[in-house]
């Protein structure tokens, strides 16, 4: 199916020259046979968390089918990249300059649960390799899509839908803040077209900074608190407004990475350590 034309969001897209799609596999035998020798010893090449003695893990595998192309992926992109975190990856599919909406997530995740496989940035991936399988979608003006595909879903289905209501944002809010009340109400008055709009606006003027996603990485502690405690539910098993089923994600990240020597904890320290490193040299 030609997801381009279902899409909610306008954007241009640019042809370019697909590359042969390659199994995970024969990738990384193609990595070593070009290097002859693989260094694992230096400590620039270990993951943070990693201690002596430790021995080698195999990341947790997560498929992220999201609605929202910008927010969701600053969000997990530690996670996307890999690079300093070991105990969890996650393979991050979306449409880029375009969305989803929820009955293309449905239909994508369904299209992989038949085929059992799927590609992504020219690399096929095996579904029974996924240790956990997320669709993030907001409300917005798709509560309908939302309400039919969940009354709908089996219960043998591994996807576990995460909405948010009315949008992402609310998520990254509770990261940094707790009075949705006092902060945001003037968006509940608005109409369903116009509060994620208006929510985006008067996050970033309440959070000092703007609502970065990345920098919420280092606040899922913050957040999953938050959340909780805000979070109510209809008779739809929708979140209600200013609630977002984010922390059940964000404490499964945390669960993860902890459970590989503390590692999300380890990960919060040498954020810090870095941080002061920044503000010594600029004082110098």
């Amino acid at each position: 199916m030609d997801f381009s034309k279902l899409t909610y969001k306008k954007g241009e897209s640019e042809e370019t020259l697909e590359k042969p799609v390659q199994n995970e596999e024969e990738v990384e035998q193609s990595n070593v046979e070009e290097n002859e020798t693989v260094s694992v010893d230096t400590p620039s090449a270990l993951p943070l968390g990693y201690q002596k003695g430790d021995s080698f893990r195999t990341p947790s595998l997560v498929l992220i089918i999201s609605g929202g192309e910008k927010r969701e992926k600053d969000f997990l992109k530690e996670l996307i990249n890999g690079q300093k975190i070991s105990a969890l990856k996650v393979l991050f599919f979306t449409e880029e300059r375009q969305g989803l909406q929820p009955y293309q997530m449905q239909e994508k995740w369904q299209s992989i649960c038949d085929a059992g496989e799927f590609v992504l940035n020219n690399l096929s991936h095996h579904l029974d390799k996924m240790d956990e399988v997320f669709l993030l979608s907001d409300v917005d003006e798709f509560y309908e899509q939302l309400q039919k595909i969940l009354s709908s879903k089996p219960a043998a289905d591994r996807g576990n839908w995460i909405i948010s209501n009315p949008c992402f944002e609310i998520w990254l809010y509770y990261c940094y803040k707790n009075d949705p009340t006092h902060d945001l109400a003037c968006i509940e008055p608005l109409t369903v077209v116009e509060r994620s709009k208006r929510l985006k606006k008067v996050c970033n003027e309440i959070v000092k900074g703007g609502l970065h996603g990345q920098y919420a990485f280092e606040h899922l502690q913050e957040g999953v608190e938050h959340s909780r405690e805000h979070y109510r539910e209809d008779n739809d098993d929708i979140p209600v407004l200013f609630a977002t089923q984010m922390h059940r994600l964000a404490q499964f990240i945390i669960d993860r990475m902890n459970a590989n020597a503390n590692e999300y904890d380890a990960y919060l320290k040498q954020q810090q350590i870095n941080l002061e490193e920044i503000r010594k040299k600029s004082e110098v």
